[in-house]
């Protein structure tokens, strides 16, 4: 099942994004090619809903692309009555959270834009993965693929767990949306803790499969590492949710 798409429309949605979507797409082309600007606003007011998991299945799409761009602040943003088409309606977390009413919709909107990072770090893990596999079929040493290397395979499986338990965590942290603040807050600090050693084991491992390229402009893995730690190094930090979930 594509990462958090549980229904048909959702899987879709995907589906679209995945084939439409690459890693020079920018938001005018991104919205001109899928009509995302609708997602975020009330049915009732011709949008296209306010559901978080669609949020997350566009993020997830943006990630396995590395389409960089302030998804997570637009959707924050629109949810909490910004409008407007020329661009994103906001480009930093800072302006996502101007439009809350008070500290309750605030801490809702800090803990969306968590839980639709985590969404982007499983799609940008899901592919730095998947080419880390392909290329060690691909490389050679000793005149055998690495592929057929004992360590390399349990590595790689240590990467497709952690995997798996980022974008299961992350599911579970956006059905936490329906239960109270106290469940929420302790769900997306959980999601944002495995997400960030999701980031860094399969980042760092797919680098490591691919020698000295692997940091390279020639590939693409490089751009979607950086791209993992950045969003690693936001939203408090891991450790200020761990600090949190502790509490």
């Amino acid at each position: 099942m594509t990462s958090f798409a549980r229904t048909d429309e959702q899987r879709m949605l995907a589906e679209m994004l995945d084939s439409t979507l690459s890693d020079d797409t920018d938001w005018q082309g991104a919205v001109d090619a899928t009509g995302l600007v609708a997602l975020g606003i009330p049915a009732e007011e011709e949008g296209l809903g306010s559901d978080l998991r669609d949020a997350a299945v566009v993020a997830a799409a943006l990630g396995r692309a590395n389409v960089v761009m302030p998804w997570a602040e637009h959707w924050v943003a629109t949810r909490l009555g910004a409008r407007g088409e020329a661009g994103p309606r906001a480009e930093a977390p800072a302006a996502a959270l101007t439009g809350a009413q008070d500290d309750e919709e605030r801490a809702w909107a800090e803990d969306a834009l968590t839980v639709l990072h985590c969404a982007e770090i499983v799609g940008l893990c899901r592919t730095m993965l998947r080419d880390a596999a392909l290329f060690s079929k691909e490389r050679k040493q000793f005149g055998v693929a690495i592929a057929s290397f004992q360590a390399l395979r349990h590595r790689m499986a240590d990467m497709a767990m952690i995997l798996e338990q980022a974008d299961a965590i992350t599911d579970l942290a956006i059905v936490a949306f329906d239960d109270d603040a106290a469940a929420r807050t302790r769900a997306v600090s959980a999601a944002r803790v495995i997400c960030d050693d999701a980031a860094r084991l399969v980042g760092e491992g797919a680098v490591q499969i691919h020698g000295a390229m692997g940091l390279t402009a020639e590939l693409r893995l490089g751009g979607y590492f950086r791209r993992a730690r950045v969003l690693a190094q936001g939203d408090g930090t891991a450790r200020a949710h761990l600090r949190r979930y502790a509490a």
